[in-house]
């Protein structure tokens, strides 16, 4: 199977097990804006998000350093008890601050410990996902996606009837419900392909050197996923000091509906990315890489063009009244410049594989931090002003400026390239960056 083929099908079933839960995720946001209200949904979001970000830390980058290193492994049995490993042992470097922050704030020792065991269920998922995508299983991604989803809805919903009060304490414990049963299923489905190369041998297969090779290559990333993270999540913090909770959570739910909705659609595109380019990286198919992308690029164009003519004509209405918004014009405008923004970000995550395969994870590191500062610089230019726009427009400016910086690079540097061997011999040195897939 060639790779654009093998792109459709992976595509496709990952595409499926993004809309079954993101239409029980969807409808999700307005059960829990009412339940919460706007400053409570709001207060929750900026928690959750802050949880992400952690598993960014702990966990990022082992899981992209198995998406590039899996193909070229021999026993991948050992390498994945090993990255198991590696992302449970980094967990509790975290907890004692996450238990003291949610203690001075919330005056709740239980509940920072329910968020680090939801983090901790987290990061044993993304694992497993990574594990799972490396080994083509992206039809089981879609029962694993919807498991999950279903029953944080189902514990949430169920609990938030009976105990409103603690939305804190149930949200986060249904959270790391969900993560568990979907971890456990994923280990069920990967299990038998990874004991398959259980009895090969592979001296370079030892905890000491893959956490040396992950975190070579993967440290830049985890610290990328992190100021990746924050661009879409400063801005909400701003506008909460600046302008109060009703605005931030009005904007919240807007961009929590908008772009994830959009992302659900352009999200399987990178999600089957990685793995195909990955695995064409390592067999030299540099042609049929470019193709592809250059395809992708094209669709995401094609896609931006319709979402933005169905969105002005009468999305933007349904939107709000699902959502029990003011359909004023300020709104209506701030969710076109999301979705946007959505779509320029989207591009521009497809254009950086390139520098994933080469590698130049440094380099890309730079770039979303040159990003987030000029984004904060922003948001600090403009803090005396009372328009809510510019918190939309400042994740637009941000979206923009990392297109740009990874399109038309102004570092060339050695230092940008490191000399990463990996597992089994796999050589990606500074030769073999400078190559153009």
């Amino acid at each position: 199977m060639n790779l654009l083929s093998r792109f459709k099908k992976d595509y496709f079933n990952y595409l499926v097990s993004i809309i079954l839960p993101a239409l029980i995720g969807g409808a999700s946001v307005p059960i829990f804006k009412h339940f919460l209200g706007a400053e409570g949904y709001g207060t929750f979001a900026i928690y959750l998000n802050a949880g992400f970000l952690c598993t960014a830390i702990t966990t990022g980058w082992i899981s992209q350093s198995i998406f590039r290193f899996y193909p070229a492994v021999d026993n991948k049995f050992r390498f994945a008890r090993i990255s198991l490993f590696l992302s449970a042992k980094t967990q509790f470097f975290l907890f004692v601050p996450i238990i003291i922050f949610f203690w001075i704030n919330e005056h709740s020792i239980l509940l920072g410990i329910t968020v680090c065991a939801a983090i901790f269920l987290n990061s044993m998922q993304m694992i497993y996902v990574a594990l799972a995508q490396s080994s083509f299983l992206s039809k089981k991604n879609i029962s694993s996606e919807f498991i999950r989803s279903a029953a944080y809805i189902i514990v949430s919903v169920s609990f938030l009837f009976l105990f409103p009060k603690n939305y804190l304490l149930i949200l986060f414990s249904a959270l790391g419900i969900s993560y568990l049963l979907s971890a456990i299923y994923l280990r069920k489905q990967t299990l038998p392909i990874l004991k398959e190369s259980r009895e090969k041998i592979d001296r370079e297969i030892t905890p000491k050197k893959i956490a040396s090779k992950f975190f070579s290559y993967g440290a830049p990333l985890s610290l990328w996923l992190i100021f990746a993270f924050l661009i879409p999540y400063i801005d909400k913090i701003w506008m909460k000091y600046n302008l109060g909770g009703e605005y931030q959570g009005n904007y919240q739910a807007i961009f929590d509906l908008l772009s994830k909705g959009l992302t659900l659609i352009i999200s399987p595109i990178t999600i089957s990315l990685l793995p195909l380019l990955t695995h064409a990286f390592t067999n030299k198919e540099h042609a049929q890489i470019r193709s592809l992308m250059k395809r992708i690029i094209l669709l995401e164009i094609g896609g931006f063009v319709i979402a933005a003519i169905l969105y002005w004509w009468f999305g933007y209405y349904l939107i709000f009244k699902l959502l029990h918004i003011p359909i004023t014009f300020t709104y209506k405008y701030m969710g076109l410049i999301v979705l946007v923004g959505t779509f320029i970000w989207q591009i521009g995550i497809v254009i950086q594989q390139k520098y994933v395969l080469k590698m130049m994870t440094r380099f890309l590191l730079i770039m979303v931090m040159v990003t987030v500062i000029f984004q904060s610089l922003f948001y600090w230019f403009f803090s005396s002003s009372s328009n809510p726009l510019i918190y939309s427009l400042g994740f637009l400016f941000a979206s923009t400026l990392y297109l740009i910086l990874v399109t038309f690079p102004f570092i060339k540097n050695k230092f940008l390239y490191r000399k990463v061997i990996g597992v089994n011999g796999f050589d990606s040195s500074e030769n073999n960056s400078k190559q153009n897939p």
